[in-house]
């Protein structure tokens, strides 16, 4: 299948998921699916599994359950989206107590498709900004703006065709600058070629939004290069077009000074990420981040809703 009939496929599939029509996704799922999901759910195999262990709990939670596609990227075997999901809180969510609070959670998607029709999908939700929504958790970090992407931006992201190169720049582009953040030396000005001066980076909860290459350098790079100083990163799916590159992979590094107010444990960490990267004019204008939180906080002794040592 061609980039657009599976970007096409994505958006019939969220019509359903929209209308809560839970039969309507044998349509759109292979029987033998596998969805990755964020942490408190694991994978679940099977489509009828996803039905009912994953949307059917979801739904009954939250009733008004809504969600938008902001940014979509494809090619002819994936697609990548990030956007908003929004709803409720009227009945038990993973062990916690209706409270009838409005949440907002961001997420990203990457769908494998497979003879016209979604094989896997790798999920991540910003799980500590929607407990802090329901007031679920005591950590006081700085929460990113959840709000849906402006109107101006959406008809700016439309109408961008004419603003970068090909997907194969785009891609080389992205694997430079990697290469470059992993590098021995950490040298954190040779990240400014890559990146426009009034780039904006979309932090996720513990950072926030970063405006302008100096603010991400002194604030972003300076804090995971403290707190990890053997910091790496894979890419393990990458997908572009002409204005966009998405991937999704892991960083690894040891826990040797202060992250987001946590002291150093000495702990070694695996840190699930997605990033969806906006070019203009063969440099990266804007980055939306999200990384597992929660299952960096277990992994460094950290209770997630406390904020405090395990045990």
């Amino acid at each position: 299948m061609s980039a657009k009939d599976n970007i096409k496929l994505v958006q019939d599939m969220y019509e359903a998921l929209n209308a809560q029509a839970l039969d309507d996704h044998d349509k759109y799922w292979t029987e033998d699916m596998i969805w990755h999901g964020p942490p408190g759910f694991g994978d679940i195999h099977g489509r009828e599994g996803f039905k009912y262990e994953v949307l059917k709990p979801f739904y009954t939670s939250f009733p008004d359950y809504h969600v938008v596609n902001e940014i979509e990227i494809a090619d002819e075997n994936w697609v990548a989206a990030t956007g908003i999901l929004t709803g409720t809180h009227q009945a038990d969510w993973e062990g916690h107590a209706p409270t009838q609070k409005p949440v907002s959670m961001r997420f990203s998607d990457f769908w494998l498709v497979k003879d016209g029709k979604l094989t896997e999908n790798f999920v991540m939700v910003d799980n500590l900004a929607t407990l802090k929504n329901i007031g679920a958790t005591a950590i006081d970090w700085k929460y990113p703006d959840e709000r849906p992407l402006s109107k101006q931006f959406i008809e700016t992201f439309n109408n961008s065709k004419s603003l970068s190169g090909s997907a194969k720049q785009n891609l080389e582009l992205i694997h430079k600058m990697t290469d470059v953040m992993v590098s021995p030396d950490k040298n954190k000005d040779a990240q400014k070629e890559f990146w426009t001066e009034d780039m904006i980076w979309h932090g996720p909860s513990g950072f926030g939004e970063v405006y302008g290459f100096n603010d991400y350098k002194n604030i972003v790079l300076s804090e995971f290069y403290g707190a990890f100083p053997d910091y790496n990163s894979t890419i393990e799916i990458e997908l572009a077009d002409e204005n966009w590159m998405a991937a999704t992979g892991l960083i690894t590094g040891t826990h040797q000074g202060t992250w987001l107010g946590i002291p150093p444990t000495g702990k070694s960490i695996k840190m699930r990420y997605s990033n969806f990267w906006m070019i203009k004019d063969g440099k990266i204008a804007e980055n939306w981040v999200m990384i597992d939180h929660v299952g960096v906080l277990q992994q460094l002794g950290i209770n997630h809703m406390t904020g405090k040592p395990i045990g």
